[in-house]
């Protein structure tokens, strides 16, 4: 839906989307305006410090704050028009409990505590209406103690590097932005037309920008091509910034870009870089993200507006996810997964997985059907026989350089932040004792990592001297570090058997060296071996045992445990495509069950919700 700014109202109004909305006596704080101190801030400017005496409340009249903890860059939550700031301390007497800092140009009125109650005893529903917000806003943190991050409302569009303002991106962005929500498109002629004479820091500007959230949902503000005062303005009024570039020009830091940096946290950043086509893999996007700490990266094309519609995902929180879990052979049960789901119509915007997970979504990512991808595991697993070259047992159980050789025939020199889509691996490392996220650099390194299967291949070690083994040893299933980098649904696809698997293994007839050495030499005494798991299946189960058992899905999250041939183990990769192909007819009879449900995941995963 388009939105002209002299449609919007200028009236300022709520426009928290995560706390409840205020009580309607907030509507007459605008008449004490005249009796109270009015404080203009600009973005950044700190209104109350965490720790500092709380002698003073503040009430929102226009504008946006964001409320942080010492040390932490992360606000844990947002305060909009019309409320209040600092009640807590104010009324316990207690120091200020957090930081809050202007996330607009902002107006608030601000009243000592004499002043209050002086305006309490001639207006009791003001004082009444603070409680009452007081104790709304307690039992609204009691209910989601790790509140959810506030949604882009504002958004500052500007040229990168040496690129001018790019039309064609422009009119796709418009095109997209209003055709799926209600946006509103913002140029300094539109300021002056309908403010003319008045300083873009006006309070009336800064107030009727502040209104116009009221009835989009987005405020997009188109950026000079230099630091003028308007794109200063764009800057501060905006939640995040897009940095456009294009892909052909000198990647060097323009003005401009430098002020929104000092402006914007990281989180805040993302950077976009244009294409005359589109490839199934970019070159030199390095050299543009390494002057620039950018949140995100997005490649996009211009021959139409399939990847300006994925950036709009992302920005609006709708962007849609694939998690892929670990399970040694049984990983080509994701790629029938992948398919079903894309049949269906899901248009995956982001993929992400471990071990054997990660290398199925770094195929898709570099551009990859299933056919394709399940060539690749025939190449590495069959042809090569990766996974059968045994070595001395001194760094790893198997010869990790075919492995390694395999691998970089499959993916070649590509690096992640060189991939059309966003994709990430994890890995667990073991010198810092956590998840290891892989977004940058060589793919084939990210999914050797990722795969690094403890005792069978050696660990790989980074240049800063980390050692990283398999994912599957910390996060199986990463559904946080996917959601992590966006919202909206995803599909985890999980692997492993439903049941447990049951051994009937005489313990005592498990021989010692010297008879195993002997029953391995005759074919016959080779076949009264007890059938017990070998040291690489139980490594495997070890690793599928350790998935999150308290997995949390959101509403519009769907978990699938594929279906698989009952006799195929971990190790089973020869049986690939019968896996794959198994996987993909149980999969796409799922999806077909869950729309016939109106499964709300499933509706939302292929953009019918």
């Amino acid at each position: 839906m388009t939105l002209t700014a002299d449609q919007a109202s200028p009236a300022p109004a709520p426009t928290d989307t995560v706390p409840p909305r205020e009580p309607p006596t907030w509507v007459g704080l605008a008449a004490l305006a005249g009796a109270t101190d009015q404080l203009l801030l600009k973005r950044g400017d700190v209104l109350v410090r965490q720790g500092e005496p709380s002698d003073t409340l503040y009430f929102v009249l226009s504008g946006r704050f964001t409320v942080h903890l010492d040390g932490d860059d992360t606000p844990i939550s947002e305060i909009g028009q019309g409320r209040s700031i600092g009640e807590i301390g104010f009324f316990a007497r207690l120091p200020r409990t957090a930081t809050v800092v202007a996330k607009r140009d902002s107006r608030v009125l601000a009243i000592t505590r004499e002043r209050f109650h002086a305006i309490g005893e001639a207006s009791p529903e003001i004082r009444d209406a603070v409680i009452l917000s007081l104790a709304s806003r307690v039992s609204e943190s009691n209910r989601h103690p790790v509140p959810a991050p506030a949604p882009v409302r504002t958004l500052a569009v500007m040229a990168a590097g040496a690129s001018a303002p790019s039309p064609r991106f422009l009119d796709g962005l418009r095109g997209v932005f209003t055709s799926a929500s209600r946006a509103i498109f913002l140029t300094p002629e539109v300021i002056a037309a309908k403010f003319p004479g008045c300083a873009l820091d006006d309070a009336d500007v800064s107030n009727w920008l502040n209104g116009l959230e009221s009835d989009a949902d987005f405020v997009v503000y188109l950026a000079d091509e230099n630091l003028t005062d308007w794109t200063r303005k764009c800057v501060r009024q905006a939640d995040a910034v897009l940095l456009v570039g294009e892909m052909r020009a000198a990647a060097t830091l323009n003005p401009c870009e430098r002020f929104a940096l000092s402006i914007h946290p990281r989180s805040a950043r993302r950077l976009v870089l244009l294409h005359e086509a589109r490839t199934q893999a970019a070159s030199g996007t390095a050299a543009w993200l390494e002057p620039r700490d950018v949140f995100m990266h997005h490649h996009v094309a211009l021959q139409d507006t399939a990847d300006i519609a994925r950036l709009f995902r992302f920005v609006a929180g709708r962007a849609v996810g694939f998690v892929a879990a670990g399970g040694g052979a049984l990983g080509s049960a994701h790629l029938g997964v992948y398919k079903a789901f894309c049949e269906a119509g899901a248009d995956f915007d982001i993929l992400g997985g471990t071990s054997v997970g990660a290398a199925m979504m770094a195929a898709f990512a570099c551009g990859a059907d299933a056919e394709r991808v399940d060539q690749g595991t025939r190449n590495i697993f069959v042809t090569s026989r990766a996974f059968r070259r045994l070595t001395l047992p001194r760094y790893g159980l198997i010869d990790h350089k075919v492995f390694d050789r395999a691998l970089r025939a499959e993916y070649g020199d590509t690096t992640i932040e060189d991939l059309w889509r966003p994709f990430f691996a994890v890995s667990s490392n073991l010198t810092e004792h956590k998840p290891q996220i892989h977004r940058s650099g060589p793919v084939w390194q990210a999914v050797r990592a990722s795969g690094a299967i403890p005792g069978v291949l050696p660990p790989f070690f980074t240049r800063d001297g980390d050692m990283l083994v398999d994912g599957a040893v910390m996060d199986n299933a990463p559904l946080a570090p996917m959601r992590a980098l966006k919202s909206g649904p995803n599909v985890i696809a999980l692997l492993g058997p439903d049941n447990a698997m049951r051994y009937p293994v005489d313990y005592d007839a498990i021989p010692g060296p010297l008879e195993l050495a002997a029953m391995m030499l005759n074919p016959f005494s080779r076949q009264r071996l007890p059938q017990a798991p070998n040291v690489l299946q139980v490594i495997m189960l070890s690793m599928a045992a350790n998935r999150p058992s308290d997995l949390r899905l959101g509403k519009t999250d769907v978990a699938i445990q594929p279906e698989i041939p009952d006799d195929c183990r971990f190790t089973s990769w020869e049986r690939h495509n019968e896996i794959f192909l198994h996987a993909h007819r149980g999969a796409a009879a799922w999806i077909e069950a869950r729309l016939g449900e109106q499964d709300a995941g499933v509706l939302a995963v292929i953009g019918r919700a």
